[in-house]
């Protein structure tokens, strides 16, 4: 049996390779009567394939690139999107802690003189006056005259201003150094009339012989004896009796977020 297999395949194999030897002869003999028509049109038939196939690659390749360009582009905008966010988390808590170091400074404040911490509700640069807004008033037991008092990080407080106008919930303060007010001061033993510029400094004339030295506290018998500043520098002319004293608060009065309202009748 397996004699009569092997017969028949190696029939089967011969009859493939008969007819295979038919298929060349003719598609020669077509060739050679066409004139090379049939080589020619393989030809083409194999260049529009491999363009064809060409195109197609170029096409899957430009889709792929297509498809990485849209995915860096939303990349990109979700990267923008969380340096925004860390950014404004960041300012954030930059406020937090500034805040926090007011109201430590102005505890250590209240340790020695009553009143009661109020937040600044309106820009202390803004106003041309040398004014800005609190929020406490009449609720809040705030009256006209009253001191307002920031502490400059050291334990010290520092009268800024005082009330000028209440409401039942808000108050205006006039800053102590406003364009053209004057104050009455003493630095150490020499006594000045400071004169407002804004901005928290002012000036004052001093007698030429009087000794006044640079950094010394600045107080005021009208805030009750508390300081409203410090001697910034001191200049001097030889053709004139006085000196100019320039004086300034040791603090950042558009960093303030809250204040110290001492009342005054106490």
């Amino acid at each position: 049996m397996m004699s009569s297999y092997r017969r028949s395949d190696r029939k089967s194999l011969h009859r493939g390779l008969v007819a295979a030897t038919l298929f060349v002869l003719v598609i020669f003999a077509l060739d050679v009567l066409s004139g090379g028509g049939i080589r020619a049109l393989a030809r083409a038939g194999g260049s529009w394939v491999w363009s064809a196939g060409s195109q197609t690659a170029s096409a899957i390749a430009g889709s792929r690139i297509a498809q990485s360009r849209q995915a860096l582009l939303k990349e990109n905008e979700e990267l923008k999107e969380e340096v925004v966010r860390l950014t404004l988390r960041i300012a954030e808590l930059g406020v937090l802690e500034r805040e926090n170091e007011t109201l430590r400074a102005i505890a250590h404040v209240a340790e020695s003189i009553s009143g009661m911490t109020v937040p600044i509700v309106s820009s202390v640069r803004s106003s041309p006056y040398g004014t800005f807004m609190v929020g406490a008033g009449r609720g809040e037991s705030v009256a006209v005259g009253d001191l307002v008092v920031a502490s400059s990080g050291e334990g010290g407080g520092f009268v800024i201003g005082r009330v000028s106008e209440v409401s039942a919930h808000s108050s205006l303060v006039t800053q102590v150094f406003a364009p053209d007010v004057s104050t009455e001061a003493v630095a150490g033993d020499v006594p000045l009339v400071a004169l407002g510029q804004g901005g928290g400094n002012a000036r004052a004339q001093a007698p030429r012989a009087a000794t006044i030295s640079l950094g010394e506290a600045v107080l005021s018998p009208s805030f009750r004896g508390l300081p409203i500043g410090v001697v910034g520098s001191v200049s001097q002319d030889p053709s004139s009796a006085y000196q100019t004293v320039y004086i300034g608060l040791p603090l950042n009065l558009t960093a303030l977020t809250f204040v110290y309202v001492i009342p005054f009748s106490r």
